[in-house]
């Protein structure tokens, strides 16, 4: 004999399946909600902060790096100027290689620590570390990139990526790609209060160079080896997304040949007339074009370089945003 069910039972079990059903659009359509981050409102100056940094007797790199931090960020007019008590701050390096700092391809640790501990200083309720590491298992670069020990002892909350937390985000007057996968805790507005880009400036063997704009693909999702053709138009798309509020450019080593994965020392140049630099502006076309001379080029030679100028991200004659250099 056949269940039969009354129109009563019927009714609210329709009733409950319906608040269900409504109970997942309207979950959806909070997470559609979800505000993508501004840039944030501050009162740092505009020029373009280049620092020099000799070695002091004792060759101690790491209090050589923590006064070039404090005098280029000191010129911008202070942390305290960008950073306010409890906001959330996301501090982004290059931790994309397991390789150990003297190698080039990483972003400097001491440059790392000093601004997670100026963060800290201004009141940050809290500061994280983070990359999209080229590796499927981060944990050997951020280990031998020195990066994890000394941003924690900074102070730090160092994380790998969630792959879970990668979503879909449509790019406004993108001229290659109209969309693509970017990590939540550095693009909205509830995850992030102020987002810090520290690349590492470096021979690249597809985009010439790796820099500031460039160090947006360790921000994003997908396949990441499709974005290395026509890769300029497409680094420009990504930055029309992700509000960068503040890029130091590490250039106390630069690598100049091999990169972006190096390996040998004979490719890094750290001499006082080539490197030991900190390229600091709220500008990082600014920054990359300033970058770009180092190589031996000039803003407009680097493709990604001319079409962030061109998309409005930045200016590509850094002299124009008040040129400042600093030697200690």
């Amino acid at each position: 004999m056949k269940n039969k069910i009354s129109r009563r039972t019927f009714l609210k079990a329709s009733a409950a399946i319906g608040a269900g059903l409504y109970g997942l659009s309207y979950l959806g359509s909070i997470e559609r909600q979800k505000t993508l981050k501004r840039f944030k409102e501050n009162e740092l100056r505009k020029n373009l902060v280049v620092v020099h940094g000799g070695m002091n007797e004792k060759n101690d790199e790491g209090s050589i790096i923590k006064e070039m931090m404090r005098r280029g960020i000191k010129a911008l007019g202070g942390m305290e100027k960008l950073v306010s008590r409890g906001d959330k701050v996301v501090i982004k390096p290059n931790i994309a290689w397991d390789r150990q700092p003297e190698y080039a391809v990483n972003t400097n640790p001491f440059v790392v620590a000093a601004l997670v501990r100026m963060c800290v200083e201004a009141g940050a309720n809290r500061v994280r570390v983070l990359d999209h590491t080229c590796a499927i298992n981060p944990g050997p670069s951020y280990i031998n990139s020195g990066i994890e020990k000394a941003a924690r002892e900074a102070g730090a909350d160092v994380r790998f990526v969630n792959r879970r937390l990668f979503k879909d985000v449509k790019i406004p007057g993108g001229k290659v790609l109209n969309s693509w996968s970017f990590y939540e805790e550095l693009i909205y507005q509830d995850e992030v209060d102020v987002l810090i880009n520290v690349p590492i400036a470096k021979q690249h063997s597809t985009s010439r160079l790796s820099m500031a704009l460039k160090n947006t693909l360790g921000m994003v999702g997908g396949n990441r080896g499709s974005l290395h053709k026509d890769i300029h138009p497409k680094i420009a798309d990504l930055n029309k997304v992700v509000k960068v509020d503040l890029t130091v450019l590490d250039a106390f080593r630069i690598l100049k040949r091999h990169g972006p994965t190096g390996g040998r020392l004979e490719d890094v140049d750290n001499t006082f007339e080539n490197a030991r630099r900190l390229i600091i502006s709220t500008d990082p076309v600014a920054v990359d074009s300033y970058g770009a001379t180092m190589f031996g080029y000039e803003g407009k030679d680097i493709g990604f370089i001319q079409e962030s100028y061109e998309a409005g991200l930045g200016e590509i004659d850094f002299k124009l945003r008040g040129f400042e250099e600093i030697s200690i």
